[in-house]
Order: C-alpha cells, then structure tokens, then sequence
C-alpha cells in the first residue's frame, strides 16, 4: 500500500476488516471451529489446504491494525501505538497511553526510515498492562540513546509497582493470621479487611494500633457528628438489626442484604424494590470507605482478570514464564478473596485471602529478586552517563560562547 493510498484509507474501515477475521464469531473463529469438528470427526486431513489460512487470518489483521495505526498517529490519535502494537480496540476500552509515551510513541509511527517503530510491537505473551509498563522505559531508551538508563526506568516502574501491592498482600496474610488465631481460640467475630480507620474513629482500635494513634482517633471520632461518622464507617445500628453483629466491620453484608430485602418481599415490595433496599442497607451497613473498598477490589479483579486471560493458553502462558504467570494469577486470586473478605467477613474468606496474599507476595518477590539485587547498580551507571551528557553539554556551551564572543568582537 503506497503512502498515498494509506491517507486517502479510513483507520475504521482498516479495522472493521481487521475484526472480520480475527473477531469474535468471524473468519479466524470459524476457521477454529471447522478444525476442532475435523479433528473429532478424524478428517483433519481433509482440510490441509486451508491451514495456512489461519496464520494469515492473524497475519493479515494484525498488519491492517497497524496501517489504521499510521493513520491514527499522525492525526495524533493516543490509541495508535496500541493498536500499532498489536492490540484490538476492545482492549483499549476504558485505557489510555501515558501522554509522554504517546509523543514518542506516535512519531516512532510516522517517522518512516527515520524511525525503528519494531520496538512499539507486541512481545510473545504480553498483555496490554505488561506493555504500558514497558513503553515508558523504552521509550526513555530511545531518545536518550542508553539502554542502561532505559532499564533504570523499567525498574524504576517495577519497583514502584512492588512496593505498592506486595506489602499489603503481607500485611492481610499477617493480620488475617491473628484474625483467624482469635476467631478459633477465643471465638471474635471477624473484622472486614480495610475497616481499621472505622474501628479507631469509633474507639475499638486493634491492638497493634500505638495507644497515642487509638487516643487520638477516637478524640476526633467523637467530636465528629454521628450522621457522618456513619456514613464514612458504616451504622452499626444497622448491622445489629439485620447483620447480628455488634459492630459494622463485623457484618456480612450479603447477609444484612438479603435479610432486609426479604423483609421488603414480605411486606409487598417489588423484586426490584426489594433489590434496592437490600443493597441500600449493605450500602449504609459497610459505610462510604468500606463501600470505596470493595468497588476498588472489584476493578482490580477484573482488571487482573483480563491480562491473565491476554496471556492466551495458560499452559503455554506458565511455560513462557512460570513466575510471571503465577504472580499474575495469584495476584487476581489474592485481589478476589480480599475483595469477598471485605463483603463478608469469616474464616472462609480470610483463609483465602491470607494464603492466596501470601502466595502473591512471595511469588512476586522471588521474581524480581534481580532487578532488586541490580537496581542500585543501574541507577549509579545512569548516573555516569547522565553526568557524562553534562560534560558535553558544558562544554559544547563553552565553545558556543566562545565562537559567539568572536564573531561579536571587531577586534578578533
């Protein structure tokens, strides 16, 4: 396709052929099904002819995603890398490129022999999540012109990511231990994951909490009006009349649902009514931070649900990278069972949430013991080279003076 042909093509009408082959139901998916019904029926051999064509289908609509993508970057389209990459739109639904990347990204694109865009594309295995995390620090490799200094970024990324999710997988798998050592030797009532705020701002502080931090918190707790206080940590009115407990991070909240909702049934409501105050109730029994909670694990979940599904056939997925894959799934397990914790809290779903946390940490930790192990030493080598730059660019500068002052001189 020459280059005037591309811009008088629509990126949409590129794509739509695109799904016409490698869609859900179309070409590629028919193609699928007409092998696996031969294989069955033991005249596979019958359609030898058309083998090929599956790896065209792929081929070819991977290569028209990526003319729509040219067309895209130089419009300045943010979703044209992605789509240049590899990616379909429906994976880009809701996900944009870091703006940063994007510039890079899209003039990679429309540079021509300028540019090398190959490091743009999609690797074997990679999710969109995976690539996001990956075009940054490529990026940055790119135009600095350091390998080095882009790895730095990568691990930067990485480290930043660590940080964020493997303590708190720890934290639940240690607390949800000593939640569980208490239930079974004492009989406590199990608390929500996420409720400790609620429980100091109302004066029942775990035990781990400073005595200074609890003192505080319940000062402010009760200087604080009760309509928001409830609002912000959940009624435990509520969870007593309909949860049986006596405080709002004990209740289940499927459980205080379904009892107000069957109350609303009995006397006269709509299922659609019934639905409502049900969830109603949860909503006011959990409290606003609870609720916010809950919602966040959700979208982690399905987040994490949809890169593990990217990786393709999980068999080949724990092949290409065993400790990636099993973080990743560990990680959308942990994220499940904290999630259904936080809904309702008892020794099922701690449980789970303390051994999948635990897994997901250790996992996740086993695997980027290297780039923690050589961070330090990357980041002194970028260092080097940054101020190595430096130097140039000081002394170009001085030698820019210097011509400058020369032609301003007469007398030179």
């Amino acid at each position: 396709m020459s280059d005037s042909s591309k811009r008088m093509a629509n990126p949409s009408d590129l794509e739509h052929l695109a799904k016409l082959l490698d869609g859900r139901g179309n070409l590629a998916d028919k193609l699928d099904e007409a092998f696996t019904r031969a294989s069955r029926l033991g005249v596979q051999d019958k359609l030898a002819a058309l083998k090929p064509l599956r790896s065209w289908t792929g081929e070819t609509a991977v290569d028209l995603r990526r003319r729509s993508a040219i067309l895209r970057a130089e419009k300045g389209d943010p979703i044209a890398a992605a789509l240049y990459a590899g990616f379909k739109p429906e994976d880009l639904k809701g996900r944009t490129l870091p703006p940063d990347a994007m510039l890079i990204a899209n003039a990679s694109i429309t540079g021509g022999d300028k540019f090398d865009a190959d490091w743009l594309k999609r690797k074997p295995g990679e999710t969109y999540q995976d690539w996001l995390e990956r075009i940054p620090a490529d990026s940055v490799a790119k135009v600095g012109g350091d390998e080095n200094l882009g790895e730095v970024v990568a691990d930067y990324i990485e480290l930043t990511a660590l940080a964020s999710t493997v303590p708190g997988a720890f934290k639940m798998a240690t607390l949800g231990t000593l939640s569980l050592v208490k239930r079974f030797k004492h009989g406590d009532f199990m608390k929500a994951p996420g409720t400790t705020l609620a429980q100091i701002l109302k004066g029942r502080p775990p035990s781990l909490v400073p005595a200074r931090i609890a003192r505080l918190g319940a000062q402010i707790g009760r200087s604080t009006p009760t309509v928001v206080l409830d609002v912000l940590t959940g009624s435990d009115r509520l969870a007593q009349l309909h949860g049986g407990r006596l405080y709002a991070w004990e209740a289940n909240l499927l459980k205080v649902g379904n009892n107000v909702g069957s109350a609303s049934r009995a006397a006269g409501a709509s299922r659609l009514g019934a639905l409502k105050a049900g969830a109603g109730a949860a909503l006011r029994t959990g409290g606003w931070w609870r609720a916010a909670g809950i919602g966040g694990g959700v979208v982690a979940t399905g987040v994490g649900a949809f890169d593990v599904y990217q990786e393709g056939n999980p068999v080949e997925a724990f092949k290409r990278d065993k400790l990636g894959y099993v973080s990743k799934v560990s990680g959308v397990a942990f994220n499940a069972s904290l999630t259904a914790a936080m809904v309702a809290p008892n020794p099922v779903t701690i449980g789970a949430a303390v051994v999948t946390g635990a897994v997901y940490g250790g996992v996740t930790l086993w695997e980027n013991r290297e780039t923690i192990k050589e961070f330090p030493g990357k980041v002194a080598d970028a260092g080097a080279w940054a101020g190595k730059k430096v130097a140039e660019g000081a002394g170009k500068l001085a030698d820019g003076a210097k011509k400058l002052g020369s032609a301003l001189n007469p007398f030179d």
